[in-house]
C-alpha cells in the first residue's frame, strides 16, 4: 500500500505544477509595428501592384491594340492595383510587401484580424474611390468649361435680340410656373439648379479640392509619425493597422521627430497661405479703387501690393508695375502651372489649359493625360497659341 501510495503522492506535486503552469500562460502579444516596417511594406506592394498593372497592360495591348490600351490606361491601373488586393488582403492573405516586412494586419486592439467587411472597405478606398473621384472630377471640369461658354454665347444672343428674348422669358416663366406647382418639383429643380451650379463653379474649384486634399494626406502623414498606425488614409477609413510578428528586437526605430518636421511645415504653409490671401484681397481692392471701379477721394494714386508684399507703383492700362523689379507684374494666368514661370510658347490642350510648349510636352512624354484634370492628351492634339495674352 504505501509503495503504491508513494508514486501518486511523487506526481501530485508534479501534476499541479503542471496545472499552475499552464493557468499562468497568457497569448503572446505582438507589438506593434514600426513606421519604418510600414512604409517599407507599403513601399513593396505598391512596386508589386505596377508590376501586376504593366502586366495587365501588355495583355490588353496584346488584345486589343495600342491605342485602346492608352485610352484605358486609368481603367487598366484601376484592373491591376484591384487584382492585386483582392488576391492577397482580399482573401485574408498577408500582402507581399507585409510578408517582407513580418508585419500583419489587425483592426481591433485586442489584436484580431479584420473581417472581410473592413478588408473590402480598404480595398475600395485603395482602388475604386480615387478612381472614381478622378472621373467625376474631369467630367465636371468639361461640364463646367461647356456650361460657361454657353451662358457666353447665351448673353451674346440677348443683346443681338431684345424682342426674340422677351417673348422666350415669358414662355419660360410660364414653363417655370408649371413646373413649381407642386413642392417635389420645386425641390427637384432647385436641386438641379444646386448641381449645375456646383458644376458651373468647379473648375475654379478644383485647385482648392487638390490643396485640401494634399493637407489631409499632409495631415495623415504627420500623425503616422507620430502614432504610427495608420499610413494611408484608406487603412485609416477602414480601421486597419498593423502589427509586428517577426523576431523581437531590443530597440526599434521611431519617426516621431518627422512628425514635428511635418507639424512645423504644415503651421508654416498655413501661415503664408494666410498672408498671400490676405495680400491678394488688399491688392484687389485697391486695384478696384485706382483702375475706376470704385470712386477715389483723392486724385493721387494708391500704392498697391502684390502677393509678394512688394509695392506696385501703378496701374496702367490694367497692368502693374513692381517697383522691386521695374517690369511688368505678371498675372496669374500668364503662369505656367508646371514650371511656375511666365509661359514660354503658350500651348493649350483639348480640355482648355494652358501651359508651357517645353513643360507640356515633356508631360505628355511621361503621362499622357493633362497634369490638372487628368484628361487624355496626346502630342498631336496640343496647339500653340500666338498672337495672344497668355
Amino acid at each position: 500500500m504505501p509503495s503504491a501510495g508513494a508514486p501518486a503522492s511523487d506526481a501530485g506535486p508534479s501534476s499541479r505544477g503542471g496545472t499552475r503552469g499552464g493557468a499562468a500562460a497568457r497569448p503572446r502579444r505582438f507589438p506593434t509595428a514600426a513606421q519604418p516596417e510600414v512604409m517599407r511594406a507599403a513601399e513593396k506592394d505598391d512596386s508589386y501592384a505596377a508590376h501586376v498593372t504593366e502586366a495587365c497592360r501588355d495583355a490588353f495591348r496584346h488584345l486589343f491594340g495600342t491605342r485602346v490600351a492608352v485610352a484605358y490606361q486609368n481603367e487598366i491601373k484601376l484592373l491591376g492595383q484591384s487584382l492585386y488586393y483582392l488576391l492577397t488582403t482580399g482573401s485574408g492573405q498577408q500582402t507581399l510587401g507585409e510578408e517582407y516586412c513580418d508585419i500583419s494586419q489587425v483592426a481591433t486592439s485586442h489584436g484580431l484580424p479584420p473581417t472581410p467587411a473592413r478588408r473590402i472597405l480598404f480595398i475600395l478606398y485603395q482602388t475604386t474611390v480615387p478612381y472614381l473621384a478622378e472621373r467625376i472630377s474631369s467630367r465636371m471640369v468639361s461640364r463646367g468649361i461647356y456650361l460657361d461658354d454657353s451662358q457666353l454665347d447665351y448673353h451674346h444672343e440677348i443683346d443681338n435680340s431684345s424682342r426674340g428674348i422677351a417673348q422666350t422669358s415669358t414662355n419660360t416663366s410660364d414653363f417655370s410656373r408649371i413646373m413649381t406647382s407642386s413642392s417635389l418639383s420645386r425641390l427637384r429643380s432647385r436641386a438641379h439648379a444646386f448641381w449645375l451650379w456646383v458644376v458651373q463653379k468647379w473648375p475654379s474649384m478644383l485647385p482648392l479640392a487638390q490643396d485640401f486634399i494634399q493637407l489631409a494626406m499632409r495631415t495623415n502623414l504627420m500623425f503616422f509619425y507620430f502614432e504610427g498606425l495608420y499610413y494611408h488614409l484608406s487603412k485609416r477609413g477602414a480601421g486597419i493597422h498593423y502589427v509586428f510578428i517577426g523576431k523581437p528586437m531590443n530597440q526599434r526605430p521611431r519617426y516621431q521627430i518627422l512628425g514635428i518636421f511635418l507639424l512645423i511645415q504644415l503651421c508654416i504653409l498655413g501661415a503664408e497661405r494666410l498672408r498671400r490671401s490676405n495680400l491678394s484681397s488688399i491688392a484687389t481692392s485697391i486695384n478696384q479703387i485706382s483702375s475706376g471701379s470704385y470712386p477715389s477721394s483723392t486724385g493721387r494714386s494708391v500704392p498697391v501690393l502684390n502677393e509678394d508684399g512688394n509695392i506696385i507703383s501703378d496701374i496702367r492700362h490694367g497692368k502693374a508695375v513692381d517697383l522691386a523689379s521695374g517690369s511688368e507684374a505678371p498675372s496669374s494666368k500668364s503662369k505656367c502651372t508646371l514650371c511656375l514661370s511666365t509661359r514660354q510658347n503658350p500651348t493649350a490642350t483639348t480640355c482648355g489649359h494652358v501651359f508651357c510648349w517645353n513643360c507640356i510636352m515633356e508631360w505628355c512624354n511621361e503621362k499622357p493625360e493633362c497634369p490638372l484634370c487628368r484628361t487624355p492628351i496626346t502630342h498631336s492634339s496640343l496647339i500653340c497659341i500666338y498672337h495672344s495674352d497668355f
